[in-house]
């Protein structure tokens, strides 16, 4: 899909410009205070060279000093007069002579000689000056080196980031594409659940209009095929309208704390008349008193969805039971199985799916695959677990869920005893009127 390819390459360039600025400024930073720490080390180096013309011997064993340095005096007459240091080449006479004038007239006292490729530091010596030199080739070896590594080090991390954001943009925009992918298949199922309807509502009108001389009993065959096909549309879409209310719910409605117990007896004791003329035997269990938070109406319909599927899948003359318990303190566990053909272990996540009606005998049922959905919907509204497991030739469907909190009942409790006491205050009346 397009769109997936365009949210794609956004999530990898937004990576790759992070990551980019990333690296430049780590790696700069790197660079740069490494180059400044050397520099550093430099001239410290070249001022103990020209304070007392030695270095620290940075070899054991006597080996001589390996630095390559030298220091030159100049009289007042600006004639050399010494050389000192350790220096594997000495220049003639003349271009230390130049060298020296150079140092002598530069601005600073110390510096680079970018063309010589040294670092000078002129002190006052006598009438004359004392200039010290420090051959800057390796470090300008090691600084180019070094940015050189960096970039190579740089580019292959970014190579790698780009390969890892390019992996990652397919998990991140997955969930993206497969919201994209149900609704289109939303679009395209519901249109052609609405399209028989439409087909026979439209022939029907046609067989009224073109049929002047009809008897009565056709007019109202025909007229009671177009009022039924047209409750079957209404049903449809109030379903559609009541599944996409819930899904942009996200749970945000206005939840109240309920006695979840009374809600499934309430509407277990709805469907015992529904069973009984199925001939279907209806059992329940419930624990009493088991409290939540949530909304009332809500929670009977995901139940009565539950119930409705426990009774049209169930088997002929089959048994739906319901149970109702407490899970240790803080969940509970509601379970509406069935008796009835096993569902396959690969659809038990698709029949929660959108107009899901699955091969067999599931699919020969009347309905448009949207109760489980729906329910499926209410119960993430309410932060909940909605699962089935099959096993022995029982379907069973099983909802988990938090209980009232504790700290809220106790609330509750509190203000309940503070509204007592208030109201048990009467004002007292002065029966000694003057």
């Amino acid at each position: 899909m397009k769109e997936i390819k365009r949210l794609r390459f956004k999530f990898i360039a937004s990576n790759m410009v992070m990551v980019t600025l990333v690296i430049a400024l780590a790696f700069f930073a790197i660079g740069y205070f490494t180059k400044n720490r050397i520099e550093q080390n430099n001239r410290d180096l070249l001022g103990q060279v020209a304070s007392n013309g030695m270095v620290p011997q940075f070899f054991e064993g006597g080996m001589e000093n390996r630095i390559p340095y030298f220091t030159i005096t100049i009289d007042g007459n600006h004639q050399v007069t010494m050389i000192e240091g350790q220096y594997n080449i000495y220049p003639d006479d003349e271009f230390l002579e130049r060298l020296a004038m150079e140092s002598i007239r530069a601005a600073e006292d110390q510096g680079i000689m970018d063309r010589y490729r040294l670092r000078y530091m002129r002190m006052p010596f006598e009438s004359g000056y004392k200039i010290s030199y420090l051959d800057t080739s390796i470090e300008d070896a090691f600084a180019t080196n070094m940015w050189r590594a960096l970039g190579i080090i740089g580019f292959l991390a970014w190579l790698v980031f780009f390969g890892v954001s390019w992996l990652l943009s397919k998990w991140a925009v997955y969930p993206v594409g497969e919201s994209i992918r149900r609704e289109k298949q939303f679009v395209a199922d519901a249109s052609h659940e609405l399209k028989t309807p439409l087909t026979v509502i439209m022939a029907n009108a046609q067989l009224l209009s073109g049929q002047s001389g009809a008897d009565e009993k056709d007019t109202r065959r025909w007229t009671a095929n177009i009022q039924q096909e047209a409750k079957e549309m209404k049903k449809l879409v109030e379903e559609m309208l009541l599944l996409a209310k819930n899904e942009a719910c996200h749970g945000e409605s206005t939840k109240v704390r309920c006695n979840f117990s009374d809600i499934v007896i309430e509407t277990v004791l709805s469907f015992e008349s529904v069973f009984y003329q199925m001939n279907k035997d209806l059992s329940s269990n419930v624990e009493e008193d088991i409290y939540v938070w949530g909304e009332e109406n809500q929670l009977t319909k995901l139940l009565r969805i539950l119930l409705d599927n426990a009774g049209k899948y169930s088997s002929e003359n089959g048994s739906i039971r319901v149970t109702l318990n407490r899970m240790g303190k803080k969940r509970l566990k509601l379970c509406v199985s069935n008796t009835g053909d096993p569902i396959p272990e690969d659809k038990k996540k698709e029949i929660f799916q959108r107009f899901y009606r699955g091969d067999g005998s599931r699919s020969d049922k009347k309905g448009y695959g949207l109760g489980l959905a729906i329910a499926k919907t209410i119960a993430d509204n309410h932060k909940a677990s909605l699962y089935v497991e099959s096993e022995d030739g029982i379907n069973s469907f099983y909802l988990e869920m938090s209980v009232g909190s504790r700290l809220r009942d106790k609330i509750d409790e509190w203000l309940k005893k503070i509204l007592k006491k208030t109201a048990a205050k009467k004002p007292k009346i002065n029966k000694n009127m003057s």
